[in-house]
């Protein structure tokens, strides 16, 4: 449904207005800009039915590359192909005359698509009720707020029937309850067999609602594939740079940081681990009350966490760290040595055996991955130069019986009791 092969967007930078006027004066005899490339060689295949995730910093070149599909701009290089019709919301509003009424927008954004206007007053009615703005619809849409705008915008567009629908962090500006109900739509829209493009900045909604994804970094893919592997990898990049980030603003007094290249270059090699290596993780086991290696529990079963762990010196106050979060990202808790339940846990050089024991995991019925850290000793610089850390590379599943209602079980007990008389309303 969507090609891009080698695609690439080229801007020119002028420090000053001037700058491009004596380019054309002296026909390009004398340089007054730099190049900057957007996009560089991006390449991306969606098939019909698929929703794709683009995820990726500011200025990665997110709005770039969909622009470039949705056909608004074309690429410097590089060849794109889209079948069929496409709808796109990428900047709010765009598209829509202020002027105009919201009525007046529909049926000039349906006009735009190729409808007539009689096919687009027969949807008038749906669409306005989606957007849930009766009794705006006939006001210019520049008195509108900017979540009635959205609403409006994104209404449109999943009501025209297009083979491809394009969304650029639209949703954002919506209130819980409408994107709530955008998202089921455009569910609904994917399950038609029609294909979504989608740009988000919430890693948990890229895993819930896209099979794939692709990650931009400085205008250049970074990864593309499953949508989980590609959030928990750009996930474990963010947290790098912002430890790489602190660790320069203690050490420096600034928070001038390494190349962004040479740390990509690193996770890629590394998958979602890095670390200064003074200490290792070697192995890292989930084991049950028996005393069984396994990657499946109970609600409330006793797990232990058995790390093997190399250290190439002494090291008489190490921190050990574990942290749990669901397969859509939702951070659900960690424990440490240092301020949960302190413990001393001093290891020699050479290989080390280190037991985590939770008596109770109250976890409800799901999918979750395991985080495993260790620094060589407390407090800084230590905290922004981890000695390993395995950011979220070992799956297990949670079984229940019974219903829990939400995240975890509560250790509880309801009692009750009549109501003596001294409660009772007196006259």
């Amino acid at each position: 449904m969507i090609s891009v092969q080698n695609a690439s967007k080229l801007y020119r930078i002028y420090d000053k207005p001037s700058g491009r006027l004596k380019e054309i004066l002296l026909r390009g005899r004398r340089k007054y800009h730099r190049d900057f490339w957007a996009l560089e060689d991006v390449s991306v295949e969606v098939e019909t039915g698929e929703a794709v995730g683009v995820i990726g910093r500011n200025g990665a070149g997110k709005t770039t590359l969909l622009q470039i599909i949705a056909g608004v701009l074309q690429p410097t290089r590089g060849d794109v192909k889209v079948e069929g019709r496409v709808t796109a919301l990428l900047e709010l509003g765009s598209g829509f005359n202020p002027e105009y009424t919201g009525r007046e927008n529909i049926l000039l954004s349906g006009q735009i698509l190729g409808f007539s206007e009689d096919e687009m007053r027969r949807r008038m009615d749906v669409i306005v009720r989606f957007a849930e703005l009766e009794g705006f619809v006939d006001q210019p849409v520049k008195t509108y707020s900017t979540g009635m705008l959205m609403r409006l915008a994104f209404a449109s567009a999943i009501h025209v029937d297009p083979d491809v629908l394009i969304v650029d962090e639209a949703l954002s500006v919506g209130d819980v309850y409408f994107q709530r109900k955008s998202l089921d739509r455009m569910e609904y829209f994917r399950k038609a067999g029609k294909t979504v493009l989608f740009v988000s900045h919430d890693p948990a909604l890229i895993q819930r609602f896209c099979t794939r994804a692709l990650w931009l970094e400085q205008g250049r893919v970074a990864m593309t594939g499953n949508a989980k592997d590609v959030v928990t990898s750009y996930q474990a990049f963010c947290a790098r740079l912002e430890e790489e980030r602190l660790r320069n603003a203690a050490n420096n007094g600034g928070i001038a940081s390494r190349e962004h290249d040479e740390l990509l270059r690193e996770l890629k090699l590394t998958g979602s681990r890095w670390g200064n290596g003074r200490i290792k993780f070697v192995k890292v086991e989930m084991m049950n009350s028996r005393g069984e290696q396994t990657w499946v529990f109970r609600t409330g079963e006793e797990v232990t966490i058995r790390l093997i762990v190399e250290a190439d010196g002494d090291y008489p106050k190490p921190i050990f760290a574990a942290d749990i979060y669901r397969y859509d990202g939702v951070f659900i808790g960690s424990v440490n040595n240092h301020d949960t339940n302190p413990a001393r846990l001093p290891i020699k050089r050479g290989e080390n055996l280190i037991e985590l024991r939770i008596p109770k995991l109250e976890l409800s019925h799901n999918v979750y991955f395991l985080s495993v850290k260790t620094y060589t000793e407390s407090g800084e610089p230590d905290w922004g130069d981890p000695a390993d850390v395995h950011y979220q590379m070992y799956q297990f599943n949670i079984l229940t019986e019974g219903v829990i209602h939400g995240l975890m079980r509560f250790e509880a007990e309801w009692r009750g009791d009549t109501v003596i008389e001294k409660y009772s309303t007196r006259s």
